[in-house]
C-alpha cells in the first residue's frame, strides 16, 4: 500500500510530494535514487573510518549501493516503511523504518532519515516522519525511536511525537531502550552497545543517552548543531562521541487497536 500527500510544507512556494510505500514495493530504481541521496547528502567518514574496513577512509564520502540499502534498510520488508519526497521529479529527502514488537509494546523504528543538503531547514525531516503516520503498520505503534549522529534527527522524532527535544522522556529510554534493541530484527543494531548515564554509572564523558554503533562519521558538521541546541537550552541527550550516534526513544499513543 502506499500513501501519497501533495503538501506545501516549507515557508516558500516550492510544492514538494510526500509517498509512503511498503518495503515489498520499493523498486530498484527507487531503491538507487535514495542510495544516490543517501551518499551525496549524508557526510563523511571520520578520522577511525579505517577501523570499519579497508574501503572506509577518513575525509571521503559515506556512500551505499542500492543492494546494501535495501539489505540494511529492507531487511524485513512486510514491516518495513520507505517514505520519500519529490521535489518536482527530483527524489530529496526519504526516511525508512521498520517496526518490531518487544517486551512491553510495539517500535517503529527509523533506520535511515536523508534530506538534500540544498533543502535542509525546510521541515522536510519532520514531514517524511509526520507522514509514516498514514501508513497501517504505524498504527499500532506504542513507541517510536532512532539511533543517530544528528540532532536534528531527533528533533525531527520529537515532533513526531508532539513534544520538544528538550523535553525527552529519559526515564522511559531507560527502562525501554535495552528491550527494543534485544527484540530487533535489524543487523547494524543487534551488536549495538548503550552507552551514557542512563545505561552506565560513572561514564563522566557527557553522555546521557547514546548507543556505540563503531560508525565512525565526521561528527563536524551535528557537533556544530549540537552547540546550538545547548547554547538554547533544547538538549537533554548529552554529549556526542566518536563512534557513537544518540538514541531517542518516545512513547505514542496507537492510532488503532
Amino acid at each position: 500500500m502506499s500513501v501519497t500527500q501533495p503538501l506545501p510544507t516549507s515557508p516558500s512556494k516550492t510544492s514538494f510530494t510526500y509517498t509512503a510505500m511498503s518495503g515489498t514495493a520499493i523498486s530498484d530504481e527507487l531503491m538507487r535514487l535514495c542510495a544516490q541521496l543517501f551518499s551525496t547528502n549524508y557526510g563523511i567518514w571520520g578520522e577511525k573510518a579505517s577501523s570499519i574496513s579497508k574501503y572506509t577512509k577518513s575525509g571521503q564520502p559515506v556512500k551505499m549501493t542500492g543492494s546494501k540499502l535495501r539489505s540494511q534498510s529492507v531487511s524485513i520488508p512486510d514491516h518495513t516503511v520507505l517514505v520519500t519526497c519529490f521535489q518536482h521529479e527530483k527524489l530529496v529527502g526519504h526516511a525508512f523504518a521498520s517496526v518490531w514488537s518487544f517486551e512491553g509494546g510495539v517500535v517503529g523504528w527509523i533506520t535511515q532519515l536523508v534530506v538534500d543538503r540544498s533543502l535542509r531547514k525546510r521541515y522536510i525531516a519532520t514531514q517524511l516522519l509526520q507522514t509514516l503516520k498514514a501508513h497501517p503498520l504505524f498504527q499500532s505503534v506504542t513507541a517510536v525511536g532512532l539511533a543517530s549522529s544528528h540532532p536534528a534527527a531527533c528533533t525531527a522524532l520529537a515532533k513526531y511525537t508532539g513534544v520538544g527535544v528538550n523535553a525527552v522522556d529519559l526515564s522511559f529510554i531507560c527502562e525501554n531502550a535495552a528491550k527494543v534493541l534485544e527484540a530487533t530484527p535489524i543487523d547494524y543494531l543487534k551488536g549495538a552497545q548503550l552507552r551514557g548515564d542512563l545505561f552506565q554509572e560513572n561514564t563522566g564523558n557527557g553522555a546521557v543517552s547514546s548507543v556505540f554503533t563503531e560508525f565512525y562519521v565526521d561528527h563536524a558538521e551535528p557537533l556544530n548543531v549540537l552547540e546550538k541546541f545547548k547554547a538554547s537550552g533544547k538538549w537533554c541527550l548529552g554529549e556526542l562521541l566518536e563512534g557513537h550516534e544518540y538514541l531517542a526513544l518516545f512513547p505514542v499513543s496507537p492510532l488503532s487497536n
